[in-house]
């Protein structure tokens, strides 16, 4: 199985486990995109190593219910790589979890399951749902959504991704004077 393309671009060392589904959670939007989590974050990953370099994450409205994630890090030539996601959430468990589906190659790739914290009002956790407890339901999108919904609180399914501080818009350049 493929890994995440997130997991490709945010870390350079490849990640020994399996975050793809065949179909969301819910196929149509259940709950509206977060403000909170708009904007611009640089990004650490829960596996990196002392020397590597934060990714930055910009999230994007493109409507109510759909946001567009796009994650970015340099690459060891220098040239950024770049992993793009459409997400939508799912109510679920009393929550939420958001399905990321990779866009990047402009082909329709698998889906991911999210879950985001925000620690404080700038600092996000991002965790994936590993699918190796549900391997015996992933070929039934009924199976699979009602296995999850059973397993939502269970902090095994869990993976940690990465934690994001948000970025500070710039300043706006102070107008010249006139001569």
């Amino acid at each position: 199985m493929k890994t995440l393309r997130i997991a490709a671009v945010i870390v350079s060392l490849s990640i020994p486990a399996c975050y793809d589904f065949d179909f969301p959670l819910d196929p149509k939007p259940q709950v509206p995109v977060d403000a909170r989590v708009v904007g611009t974050w640089r990004c650490l990953s829960a596996e990196a190593s002392a020397d590597e370099g934060a990714a930055t994450l910009r999230v994007e409205r493109r409507s109510e219910m759909i946001s567009h994630w796009t994650f970015e890090t340099p690459s060891s030539d220098g040239t950024p790589d770049q992993g793009e996601f459409d997400v939508h959430g799912s109510a679920i468990g009393g929550g939420a979890l958001l399905n990321a589906r990779d866009v990047g190659d402009g082909d329709l790739g698998k889906w991911s399951f999210v879950r985001y914290t925000l620690l404080i009002p700038d600092v996000l956790r991002i965790q994936i749902v590993d699918d190796q407890p549900f391997l015996k339901v992933k070929d039934s999108a009924s199976d699979l959504r009602q296995a999850v919904e059973q397993r939502v609180g269970d902090p095994a399914i869990y993976k940690d991704f990465c934690v994001c501080v948000r970025v500070k818009p710039s300043p706006e350049p102070s107008p010249s004077p006139s001569r």
